[in-house]
C-alpha cells in the first residue's frame, strides 16, 4: 500500500467513477485501474462493486477510505510544516461549521483572512454541529467553529460569541400582546424545535426541565433556518438565536420576547484535537477568532 495507491482509491470513492478519477488525476484511466486492483491484491479484499461504469464502495472499502482521509490530510499536515518554515503564509485550511454559525458569525472573519492571507486555499464543509464534531474527532478536518459542547478531554475547546436566543413567534401570535413573558406560557404552544440529542435542543429542554415543564413539540427539524421559515408560516413557535432572526425582527415579518424567569443562551467557538499538527494557516485563524 502506498501513497499513490491511496490517493487514486480516494478520488475513485469521491467520483464514483474510475474515469472520471483519471480525468481529475491527469492520468490514464488503465493506470488507475491497476493501482485499485494491486491494492484489492494486497489487501486480499474487494473495495469497490462494480454496476456497469459506476463504482460504490463495499464495507471493506468504507473501512479504507476513513483510513485513507486520516494518512492522506497527515501528509497534507507535513507539507504544511515544511511550508511553514517559509516567510509566507499559504496552503490549505478545511473549517467544519454549522450553516448557522457561516451565515450570521463567520463572514466578517473569512473576508479579513483572506484579504490578509490570499495565498491560503480556504475551505468550509458545512453541516450540523454534531457532524462537524464527529469531523474533528476523526481528523477530517483542521477545527470546527461550532455551538459548543460540554468539555471533552481529547479536544480543545473556546468559546468565541456567546449566543443570546428568544422565543420566536409570528408578529400576530397571541405571545405579542402579552406585557411579560415566562416559560409556562410558551409551554401551552407548539413548537418548532432543532431535533433531539443537537447541543441547542439540550440546552432548551434543560431549561424546561429545571422549572418543571417539558415543551410541547410540533415538529423536530435539522437546521435553524429551516425552522424559522417554518415559524414565519404560522406552523409554530421557537427558541432561535436573536441573530439568525434580527433582520425578520426588525422588518416586522417575526416578533420575539425574552423570558422573565429563564435565560436562553448557548456558546459557540472554535473546537480542535489536542494532539493535532496546527499548520500556519490554522493557527493565523484562530488568532483572527481569538480578536472576535
Amino acid at each position: 500500500m502506498n501513497f499513490y495507491q491511496l490517493t487514486y482509491f480516494k478520488k475513485v470513492s469521491e467520483t464514483g467513477s474510475v474515469s472520471r478519477a483519471a480525468e481529475e488525476l491527469f492520468i490514464t484511466q488503465p493506470a488507475v485501474s491497476k493501482q485499485i486492483k494491486a491494492l484489492e491484491d494486497e489487501l486480499g479484499e474487494r473495495l469497490f462493486d462494480r454496476i456497469g461504469k459506476k463504482v460504490s464502495l463495499t464495507r471493506t472499502g468504507d473501512v479504507l477510505y476513513a483510513h485513507a482521509e486520516k494518512i492522506l490530510r497527515s501528509v497534507e499536515e507535513a507539507k504544511s510544516a515544511v511550508r511553514d518554515m517559509s516567510a509566507e503564509c499559504s496552503g490549505e485550511l478545511v473549517i467544519g461549521t454549522s450553516d448557522h454559525i457561516s451565515i450570521h458569525r463567520l463572514p466578517k472573519v473569512i473576508k479579513s483572512f483572506i484579504h490578509a492571507f490570499p495565498n491560503v486555499d480556504l475551505r468550509l464543509r458545512c453541516h450540523r454541529s454534531e457532524t462537524i464534531l464527529d469531523m474533528v474527532n476523526k481528523n477530517l478536518v483542521d477545527m470546527g467553529v461550532i455551538t459548543l459542547p460540554g468539555p471533552v478531554r481529547h479536544l480543545v475547546v473556546k468559546t468565541v460569541w456567546r449566543d443570546p436566543m428568544s422565543v420566536v413567534y409570528v408578529k400576530d401570535h397571541p405571545l405579542s400582546s402579552a406585557r411579560s413573558v415566562r416559560i409556562r406560557d410558551i409551554a401551552k404552544y407548539g413548537m418548532i424545535l432543532p431535533e433531539a440529542g443537537t447541543q441547542t435542543r439540550k440546552v432548551i429542554d434543560a431549561a424546561f426541565s429545571r422549572k418543571g415543564l417539558t415543551p410541547k413539540i410540533a415538529m423536530e427539524v435539522a437546521y435553524l433556518e429551516t425552522i424559522k421559515s417554518l415559524v414565519r408560516t404560522g406552523l409554530g413557535i421557537s427558541i432561535l438565536p436573536d441573530r439568525a432572526v434580527e433582520m425578520e425582527v426588525k422588518g416586522g415579518v417575526l416578533a420575539k420576547s425574552k423570558m422573565d424567569d429563564i435565560i436562553f443562551s448557548r456558546d459557540l467557538g472554535v473546537v480542535h484535537l489536542k494532539e493535532k499538527f496546527l499548520s500556519r494557516p490554522a493557527r493565523e485563524f484562530l488568532n483572527m477568532l481569538d480578536r472576535e
